[in-house]
């Protein structure tokens, strides 16, 4: 009964062993099951991220540009972090993606009396008239293979010619004006408001690109740009006015009329320019005039009935634009399960760049254009379907892993096999060699406690600590075995090979529990207990292989070939499990990189989309705004302000067309240290818009929320209670705008001071800013662009104009908010500024270059109560 039930406990050991290791197994098969359809969600993911990251680099910039500037993203994002300024990867200089252009046609186009319009519509029918507007003006643009570079404000302007070289490129910009003149006949007819369309076009060579680290817009730049945008303002509404290197570039018939330009800057051009008139429109382009005239118009009854809404939404009900980023919305996972999705959408990525209309316009004539950059470092092949729930149930149901320590689990599989060696011993060992295998299998055991306690506290040597108790537990097959040996008991020798070998099979297969070793760990324990156990049966006397053959049968030879079969068959067992190990281990490690990758997407995205639109607006429009919905928002007191280095052109001027590209280095350079300052928490809140030229503009108060203004409110309260109202807190948000803009204005001089130093040069901000209500938006399809609009923009753009160099030019309410606020104001009296009926009179700021800090929170109430305050020098 006793040597039944001690093989019962060997065998049980094994099997203990085996439902150990096949846990162990199958949870890792579970594991790996449950990150093989996480991975296929991933992947999907990863497509999806990639898709849209194509979709906004190619909204940004043309195709043949997008591929260095996302390598330069993603090696940004991979190694930007963290790096000391003196690293080796350093770079003197930015990033510039610039690339020269000849024998192109430059189309400026300019809105006629769209301040009247706009004066008539709210904040949204402003911003869908210009996304219908502008999104008509891009698809005829990409029929006529022009390029739309980017609006500001009410100002349109494209390329033919570029990135590929067409012989008609003049053809194509004139006809583009045309049709344009044709849209805003269409507009004038449905709303009533005599607006048109004044345009210019020339042709010459540009440099095109990016520029800056912010709000990337891609833009051109060159003396030719400057003279078609001249050439725009000294035209006439309703006509193409076009330089004599346009004319003998033309092959179509048009009607000329020589043109009698007043700007001193077309003037100086010194060759004649002449007006296209749209009466040479082709017989087909007259009826669609027509048709689309028959659509819009209605009797003067019902016109004069009509609101301006209504009005705007007949003008573009047949025009059918999409909205800004309508096919950037992210997909769903769920249509994954849709194979009809699944089988279009793989169809579709093949084509997906060509049938993207991004900003260029004419990408489709690209087919070779590609992200190999991208694609290399992101490469999917699983399919987009999920796995399916009843394919992982046989890796699920036994998903329960054995945490355990394999010191614990060696002392557990320990015990059973001690008490089998006790239970054979007690039937034929006399009471003293019993007492002293007990004591020996229970110190063994009590040996490998204290190695569980001490692998459960010691962090380091793992490993050893786990191969010293292994060879400690081999005592419990070979100690009864030596005892035995030394008590010289010859005539239970058979019944000690009887306790012997199911012990060593047992420790053999005790190997398979210590998972978490290595792979040679594990071969050599083998090698080892196999060596041990081979010598010891070597060693039995020859008597004692007589009693053993003719008790049991069987030779010692065909014992320890059996033994030696056994290992074999161990060793390849422990082989395939390492080997499942080994791919477990890669599958984790694609894993983990296909979480860095979606990451790494995420980020690049993040990059792109704040790069197109402010933070809080990318958040607001990428997660509860439906598809068709257009962004648009009223803003109030918002300070807008524009920057320029207006000795920025004579510097220009000074060099030649061939080193002109280093002219804009340097222009990179500065507006790279501008965007900068943009990181600072204290400026946080001012908004870059874009870059014209070397014209900065950027804005304080388009945040969707109030909360920066908290503190000031709290203690505006404080310090007049009972008598805190709106006007006092619209008054207290006007000042902390233009406060904080002057503050930015200030750290800009200083940065532009410092470079002077640098490069030897002496260039000179002159800033222009306004405080007032605006309207924000995100218009065009194609390329969208966030953007403003209001006289609060214009009379800022017209103080930058009207201004003196280091000096800030303000508005008649700006300078009488400051200096309400405590700055020291110079009145320069009333004067003409454009777009402005009456004369107005403007203010100059002149700011402390060494104040530490802004005059603001509670510092500006106490200046209310002194306006004797100075703070009067020069930038």
């Amino acid at each position: 009964m006793c040597s039944c039930l001690s093989l019962f406990l060997h065998q049980g050991v094994i099997a203990l062993v085996g439902v150990v290791a096949d846990s162990n197994e199958a949870g890792n098969r579970a594991e790996i099951a449950r990150k093989l359809t996480e991975a296929v969600y991933r992947r999907t993911e990863l497509e999806t991220l990639k898709d849209r990251q194509e979709q906004l680099l190619l909204s940004v910039i043309p195709a043949y540009l997008a591929d260095q500037v996302s390598k330069s993203i993603i090696q940004s994002s991979s190694t930007g972090s963290g790096k000391p300024a003196n690293s080796k990867n350093h770079k003197l200089f930015h990033d510039l993606h610039v690339q020269v252009h000849d024998n192109v046609s430059i189309l400026f186009a300019d809105i006629v009396n769209f301040t009247v319009l706009a004066a008539q519509l709210s904040a949204r029918d402003l911003v869908r008239t210009l996304n219908e507007l502008y999104s008509k003006f891009d698809r005829d643009a990409q029929r006529l293979q022009c390029m739309r570079i980017k609006f500001l404000g009410d100002c349109y302007y494209c390329v033919s010619g570029m990135p590929v070289n067409r012989p008609n490129h003049a053809d194509m910009c004139v006809v583009m004006g045309l049709e344009m003149i044709n849209t805003i006949k269409q507009v004038r007819i449905a709303t009533g408001v005599d607006v048109n369309m004044r345009i210019g076009v020339h042709t010459g060579s540009v440099l095109c690109g990016i520029m800056g680290l912010r709000k990337w817009q891609f833009d051109i730049w060159s003396d030719d740009v400057t003279l078609a945008n001249h050439m725009e303002s000294g035209g006439v509404p309703g006509a193409v006015h076009i330089t004599k290197a346009t004319k003998d570039m033309l092959l179509g018939e048009y009607c000329f009329v020589e043109a009698y330009a007043d700007d001193p800057h077309v003037v100086s051009y010194g060759q004649p320019t002449y007006h296209i008139l749209p009466d040479k429109t082709s017989v087909l382009e007259r009826t669609a005039s027509i048709y689309r005239s028959s659509r819009l118009s209605t009797s003067p009854a019902l016109q004069s009935r009509m609101s301006m809404k209504a009005k705007v939404s007949k003008m573009v009900e047949f025009w059918g634009a999409e909205t800004p980023f309508a096919n950037f919305t992210k997909k769903k996972f769920s249509t994954a399960h849709d194979p009809a999705l699944i089988t279009d959408e793989i169809a579709r990525r093949p084509t997906y760049i060509n049938t993207i209309p991004s900003m260029t316009l004419i990408e489709n004539n690209l087919t070779n254009f590609s992200f190999n950059n991208i694609n290399s470092m992101f490469n999917c092949e699983l399919p987009t379907i999920p796995a399916s729930p009843k394919l992982l149930w046989p890796f699920s149901r036994k998903s329960i892993t054995c945490n355990l320590s394999d010191c614990v689990l060696l002392m557990i599989v320990s015990i059973p096999s001690a008490i089998a060696n006790l239970l054979l011993c007690s039937l034929y060992c006399p009471p003293d060699v019993l007492q002293q295998i007990s004591l020996q299998q229970f110190f063994t055991i009590i040996g490998l406690g204290m190695f569980s306690i001490l692998g459960r506290f010691c962090s380091y040597g793992g490993p050893f600590i786990t191969m010293v108790a292994f060879i400690l537990s081999s005592c419990i097959p070979i100690g009864p075995h030596i005892i035995i040996k030394k008590s010289k008991l010859e005539g239970v020798m058979a019944f000690n090979s009887l306790i012997f070998l199911p012990s060593c099979v047992s420790h053999l297969v005790s190997v398979f529990i210590l998972y978490r070793l290595p792979y040679s760990h594990r071969c050599f324990l083998f090698f080892a207990d196999f060596v041990i156990f081979q010598v010891l049966l070597s060693i039995f006397p020859a008597y004692g292989a007589e009693v053993y053959v003719g008790y049991m049968g069987y030779h010692l030879s065909i014992v320890s070939i059996s033994l030696s079969l056994l290992v074999v068959l161990l060793f390849f067992i422990d082989w395939i499990t390492n080997y499942e190990r080994k791919r477990e281990s890669a599958c984790h490690v694609s894993f983990q990189n296909e979480e860095r990758d979606v990451e790494t997407m995420q980020d690049i995205n993040k990059i792109l989309i704040e790069n197109i639109l402010p933070s809080s607006v990318a958040a607001k429009f990428l997660s509860d705004r439906t598809v068709n919905e257009l962004y648009a928002r009223q803003h109030e007191n918002v300070c807008v302000m524009f920057a320029s280095i207006p000795n920025f052109k004579d510097f220009w001027s000074e060099w030649d067309t061939n080193r002109k590209l280093e002219c804009l280095r340097l222009l990179n350079e500065i507006v790279c240290e501008f965007d900068k300052l943009l990181s600072k928490p204290k400026f946080s809140s001012v908004e870059k818009i874009k870059t014209v030229g070397s014209t900065y503009m950027a804005a304080a108060g388009l945040n969707e929320t109030e909360t920066d203004y908290g503190y000031d409110d709290v203690y505006f309260e404080k310090q007049n209670p009972g008598k805190f109202n709106n006007n006092l807190r619209q008054g207290n948000m006007a000042f902390r705008n233009a406060n904080l803009m002057i503050e930015f204005a200030l750290a800009m001089s200083q940065i532009l001071d410092a470079l002077n130093r640098d490069s030897f040069q002496n260039f000179e901000l002159r800033i222009g800013m306004s405080v007032g209500p605006l309207v924000a938006g995100v218009i065009g399809a194609q390329k969208p662009q966030y953007d403003i609009w209001g006289n609060t923009v214009n009379l800022a753009s017209r103080m930058d104009t009207h201004g003196e160099p280091r000096k800030i030019h303000a508005t008649t309410d700006m300078g009488l908010i400051l200096q309400a606020g405590g700055y020291r104001v110079q009145s320069r009296g009333k004067i003409r500024v454009k777009g402005v009926k009456e004369p107005m009179e403007t203010f100059l700021i002149e700011v402390d270059s060494k104040r530490n800090s802004s005059v603001s929170g509670e510092q500006h109430n106490h200046n209310n109560n002194n306006n004797n305050t100075n703070c009067h020098s020069t930038l």
